[in-house]
């Protein structure tokens, strides 16, 4: 087995499970850790080299071997030491750097802008892990993962396809999508296939589908028949998270309610979802959720900052009569302990973060969506330059191959899926499906590294 490098800063739940994992399975590991204590502690638990300094500061990087390293991964708790340790990272030679942050906007708006200023590979969001599998769960386990493109405009969704989905019933050619959404994929177990006009899948297969942020939900309805009425969500908590799950569930036909203990923050929510109704209390209260009559939601999932509130209040729910319980732990190895009491659909972002890194590992360092079946396909971005043999032409004077889909344009503000007769200009930012087996044509039609 080849053995890589790895560098770790942060020996929180997600740097020290890192660490154990790629040390386990024979890899070189160090780790960067600030706090003495901490540092002790796993430096006892660990058979891997542990620093202890701050990992944004040079001298402290070079001592853990930053060097020469394969990638660089900052997972501690400061946003902003993160970014400066991936910059100072790359640039005393990190061949890769993963950087976690918090706010989701960060990492969908701000991506490109991140990485760019300050050289990080992958850069995920905590916040944007945990609404994406908030969602998947309440919309009934459709979507397997979303990847946003283009600053957020642009959306990859993999879905899963039951016997009613139309893309299972008639071939590609005949089902309607909403303008500017397509199906660029099918897997079959661990065959990937480019769907031409006349494919259809089969029942328990995945499409992959991309559109514009405002028509992809529609264009995910459509595929995979996830359940349009939801009947009634309880969120439990006010803060960030929450308030991106409330937002998320707009366009769905879905009564929510929210439960919010702090008064101020209660009247702010109500003014910021005027159509959804907002309750002043606490989520442990059982009179409150008689009250509001919350046993007889379908859906009660707790995102407040208190791990104890967000179990407490899934079992008084569960216990009452409520259908679906989700609960948000931020202590991920409390997780087996609670699904051992009756709470099967417990997370923790501290664990998506750790899943997502894995992925990223284990895909060979592909910041894609999915690892899109190890490397069989790749989704990336380019810039087209004056000199690109694709820029002034149309689609159709192109002839991509099957196995290359130009499956959205963004130009300025504008984003667009193209068609034959779309002539693509200088300055145009695509997005390009590719089967490994085109990956050369890519480089003549679109020269250039991935934006």
């Amino acid at each position: 087995m080849e053995s890589n490098r790895y560098l770790v800063m942060g020996a929180g739940q997600v740097g020290f499970h890192l660490a154990k994992s790629l040390a386990d399975a024979g890899h070189i590991v160090s780790l960067i850790e600030m706090d003495p204590v901490r540092r002790e502690k796993v430096a006892e638990e660990l058979d891997a080299q542990v620093i202890q300094g701050n990992g944004a500061h040079a001298p402290v990087l070079e001592r853990a071997g930053v060097v020469d390293c394969d990638l660089f991964m900052a997972v501690s708790s400061s946003d902003e030491a993160n970014l400066v340790a991936s910059h100072v990272a790359k640039n005393l030679g990190a061949r890769r750097t993963v950087v976690r942050v918090q706010v989701a906007a960060e990492a969908i708006s701000y991506r490109k802008l991140y990485q760019e200023l300050f050289r990080a590979d992958l850069l995920l969001s905590t916040q944007l892990l945990t609404t994406t599998r908030v969602l998947d769960l309440i919309r009934g386990h459709s979507t397997m993962g979303v990847e946003y493109l283009a600053a957020g405009k642009v959306q990859l969704r993999k879905v899963y396809l039951d016997e009613d989905s139309p893309l299972t019933r008639k071939p590609l050619k005949d089902v309607e999508l909403p303008k500017d959404s397509l199906v660029v994929a099918f897997f079959k177990g661990d065959e990937l296939i480019i769907p031409g006009g006349d494919d259809r899948a089969d029942p328990g297969d995945e499409a992959l589908i991309l559109g514009r942020t405002e028509v992809i939900a529609e264009a995910e309805k459509i595929v995979s028949r996830s359940r349009e009425v939801m009947g009634t969500v309880v969120i439990g908590g006010g803060g960030q998270t929450a308030v991106a799950v409330a937002e998320a569930l707009r366009p769905f036909d879905v009564l929510v309610k929210i439960i919010e203990r702090d008064r101020g923050r209660a009247k702010e929510l109500s003014r910021m979802f005027p159509h959804y109704r907002v309750l002043h209390g606490d989520v442990t209260d059982v009179a409150l959720l008689r009250s509001e009559s919350i046993p007889l939601a379908e859906i009660f999932v707790a995102l407040t900052g208190n791990d104890e509130s967000n179990l407490m209040g899934c079992l008084l729910a569960q216990d009452e009569g409520v259908d679906q319980v989700l609960a948000l732990v931020h202590r991920s190895e409390t997780q087996t302990l609670w699904q051992h009491l009756g709470l099967e659909q417990v997370f923790s972002p501290r664990a998506l973060a750790y899943e997502r890194i894995t992925d990223y590992i284990h895909s060979g360092f592909s910041a894609n969506i999915v690892s899109l079946q190890r490397g069989k396909a790749q989704v990336m971005e380019r810039r087209l330059f004056d000199a690109s043999p694709a820029a002034g032409v149309t689609l159709a004077e192109i002839m991509p191959p099957r196995g290359l889909i130009v499956a959205a344009v963004a130009r300025g503000k504008k984003v667009f899926v193209p068609s034959g007769a779309d002539r693509l200009e200088a300055g145009d930012l695509v997005i390009l499906f590719v089967h490994r087996d085109e990956l050369d044509t890519v480089q003549l039609l679109f020269p250039g590294r991935e934006h």
